[in-house]
């Protein structure tokens, strides 16, 4: 396969995984993201009482007493995120079979839903012991930056490792 040739296939398979995102979301994925915010918060809240911290869970809100730590907007559930590293493992060119790029794709999922645990986790703390500024400042950017970085770290490792390329004039089926 020529190189131009695997650049367009890549862009047209990102474009359709795209349209498709926009269709999908609007018909199911939309209860899929209000399940997983509940499910990061929950999971956020088991994480800081296991560790010791009385906090906990409801609609959404990790609480210590009546004090609201964290809400969960679906925007920061990290459900986008997962959608994108999933199209461009699923898009990228090369040799790997489905099952493998499937079986890539669900692990980095899980790492990327862990790291958003640890973030809503790390906000709830902030609020707890922290100052507005740390928190709006963790919020904003030192998280965001963290959970970039290991999401651009796995795309790295995909290309560089799994995502082999067939000799040229060969096709994997």
């Amino acid at each position: 396969m020529q190189e131009p040739t695997q650049i367009r296939r890549f862009l047209l398979t990102a474009l359709c995984l795209c349209l498709g995102w926009f269709i999908l979301y609007d018909l199911w994925l939309s209860g899929v993201d209000t399940w997983l915010s509940l499910r990061t918060v929950e999971t956020s809240s088991l994480l800081l009482r296991g560790l010791g911290h009385e906090i906990y869970s409801q609609h959404g809100q990790l609480l210590h007493g009546q004090q609201v730590l964290v809400y969960m907007m679906p925007a920061c559930n990290g459900m986008v995120l997962m959608a994108l590293f999933a199209g461009f493992i699923l898009a990228f060119p090369g040799a790997a079979r489905v099952g493998k790029k499937l079986a890539y794709t669900g692990c980095g999922i899980l790492i990327i839903y862990a790291l958003n645990v640890l973030r809503v986790a790390g906000l709830a703390l902030n609020v707890l012991y922290g100052s507005h500024e740390m928190v709006q400042f963790n919020h904003k950017y030192a998280f965001s930056l963290v959970v970039y970085a290991c999401i651009f770290g796995l795309w790295m490792v995909w290309v560089k490792r799994y995502a082999l390329f067939a000799p040229h004039g060969t096709h994997v089926v």
